[in-house]
This record gives C-alpha cells, sequence and structure tokens, in this order.
C-alpha cells in the first residue's frame, strides 16, 4: 500500500471548481488523503475500516472525532493510465510516478472522451501522468488523478484551457492539491492566516 496526503492552499481553493452542493465547496476539503493498493479493491477498503476501529480501541488515534470531518470517501479501480513520454513508464507505473502536486477531477459521464483527454494531458510539459479510475461504491463516478511538477493550482488552470470539458462529460469537482511531505509543513501558517474555515462546519 501507498499512502500520500496532499493539501489545498488558498491558490488551491481559488483555482477549484465544483458542482453545487460539493463535499469540495465553500472552502471545504483543504485535504485529501489517497490510499493506492494492490489486488482487490473492495477487500483493502474493508480491512482498512476494519483496522481504523482496532487503532481506536488501541488508543492509537486519540484525535477528538469532533474536530476530524471526512467529506468523501471511497473505492477506486483504475480503468487507464498515461505516462508521460519522457518518464518512459509503462501503464502499470503511472500511480507510483514522481509529483509535487496531483489536479483530481470527480466526472460523471462522458468517459470515452475522457480518456482521451487523459492521454492529451500526459502530453503537457508540467504533467508526469494520469490516472483514470472508477467508483465501486457509486455507479457512474469517476475520477482522473493528474500527477504534475510544479504549481498544482497554476496546473488545474492550463489544463482547464488546453483540454475544456467535453460536452458529455458532467464535472463535479475539478480541484489541485500539493503532496505534503512527512514532517514539512511550509504551507501551514498560510491556512491559518486565510479566509478558509477555521472550524468543521
Amino acid at each position: 500500500m501507498l499512502s500520500n496526503r496532499y493539501v489545498a492552499l488558498p491558490a488551491h481553493h481559488a483555482a477549484r471548481t465544483t458542482s453545487a452542493g460539493s463535499p469540495f465547496a465553500a472552502g471545504r476539503a483543504t485535504f485529501l488523503t489517497l490510499y493506492t493498493l494492490t489486488g482487490d479493491p473492495g477487500t483493502a477498503f474493508a480491512g482498512m475500516s476494519t483496522l481504523r476501529e482496532q487503532l481506536i480501541d488501541q488508543g492509537r488515534m486519540a484525535f477528538p472525532e469532533d474536530k476530524k470531518a471526512v467529506r468523501e470517501g471511497d473505492c477506486f479501480a483504475g480503468v487507464h493510465a498515461a505516462a508521460s513520454a519522457p518518464t518512459r513508464l509503462v501503464s502499470d507505473d503511472v500511480p507510483l510516478v514522481g509529483h509535487t502536486g496531483i489536479v483530481i477531477r470527480q466526472r460523471r459521464g462522458g468517459s470515452e472522451a475522457s480518456l482521451a483527454r487523459a492521454d492529451r494531458l500526459a502530453g503537457l510539459d508540467f504533467v508526469t501522468g494520469v490516472w483514470c479510475l472508477e467508483s465501486r461504491l457509486r455507479e457512474g463516478i469517476e475520477l482522473d488523478i493528474v500527477f504534475v511538477d510544479g504549481n498544482a493550482a497554476d496546473a488545474a488552470i492550463a489544463m482547464r484551457a488546453a483540454e475544456p470539458a467535453d460536452p458529455s462529460t458532467e464535472v463535479l469537482v475539478d480541484a489541485p492539491f500539493d503532496r505534503i511531505n512527512p514532517m514539512h509543513y511550509p504551507w501551514a501558517d498560510a491556512i491559518r492566516n486565510s479566509d478558509l474555515p477555521a472550524t468543521i462546519g
């Protein structure tokens, strides 16, 4: 299992687009965690849920529940991957590609157009790979993860300009995030001093 945590700074929130009522709207969902698993994702997802309860029982997850909020959770399975040509990666390598940030696009409909878009996005200078997935829990919901090198907010805006959504695709959220390096949080003050929500609501 590979785990990566991501953060959206104020500039990332400003570059985010969402559908009405999205849990990613109105300055929410500042943090994102992705677990990349092999094997059957449903089995792994169930095991992780059980492990969480065990950690709580053992007192190893003591952060107050009222200060945590999971805006959305899902279990996705990969259906397509496109790598940047200079990386010389094969499709199976893409979920592990090096990156400084990501742009996620959750969508409904337009699957064929979106997979073709992923291949074209992989040709952009700042993109290292694109991974396309489908939800195992919510029929019809699909996800594109674009791995980028550089400013993720600028990348999100540039990708929308270069490859706008196909008319057959309903984009639920299009959001950039920076990858968090463990124990290195130079971005924390920018969030504290911003107008993003200071409490869970």
